[in-house]
């Protein structure tokens, strides 16, 4: 009975790596997608050891390594960051959020957008990863429209280098004061990791004063 027992447990270990792996492999983001994989490397290595299984483990081990590997180089690459002003009325800027309104309109809606007096793509080694769209008043006060990033760049690259570490790219075009209305808790936990603070004043309203 107690080998019975021992044997379902071991089974069911396994289903839960193969599980951690399966999820890993339907993350669009590339960070989360190495990094939930290596966690379900490790499982399934553990697994292999309980069924005597060398060749698993020594195979699941090397995979978890160069999960690690690839972290390391997605972390160490020193990239270039760039933002561009373009107008509400592109042609390209409908082609980008017709392209992606089904995760656009989860934030705001296209009339909204279109009413909008400022528009930024955030660049990321000079490919377009992410679209910034506001209204900037006489006070510099930018209320935040959409704060949107493609998936395959979201790892927070983005908001901590434009909202965090590099403040000057937003002030040089007049922003001294950052507005924003978070309907959904991962918005809400996204912008309180990037320094925005809960506008007591108005609910799900946050705002960041970026520094002189």
């Amino acid at each position: 009975m107690v080998e019975l027992n021992s044997i379902n447990w071991v089974e069911w270990f396994g289903y839960c790596a193969s599980l951690v792996v399966l999820i890993s492999l339907t993350m669009s983001s590339i960070i989360k997608l190495r990094l939930i994989n290596f966690i379900g490397c490790l499982l399934f290595a553990a697994f292999a050891y309980f069924i005597n299984s060398w060749p698993t483990m020594i195979m699941n081990l090397g995979i978890a390594v160069i999960n690690v590997y690839f972290l390391y180089k997605i972390y160490a690459t020193k990239e270039e960051f760039k933002i561009v002003s373009t107008s509400i009325d592109s042609e390209y800027l409908r082609h980008f959020i017709g392209n992606n309104e089904v995760e656009i309109t989860k934030q705001v809606s296209v009339q909204q957008l279109y009413q909008a007096n400022r528009v930024f793509y955030m660049l990321r080694n000079d490919s377009i990863a992410g679209l910034l769209v506001g209204d900037l008043n006489e006070d510099g006060c930018f209320e935040i429209y959409l704060d949107y990033v493609v998936p395959k760049y979201r790892d927070y690259k983005l908001g901590t280098y434009y909202f965090k570490t590099n403040q000057h790219f937003l002030q040089k075009r007049g922003v001294k004061v950052l507005k924003a209305v978070a309907n959904h808790y991962m918005h809400r936990n996204y912008l309180i990791k990037m320094g925005f603070i809960a506008d007591n004043s108005k609910e799900l309203h946050f705002l960041k004063r970026l520094q002189a």
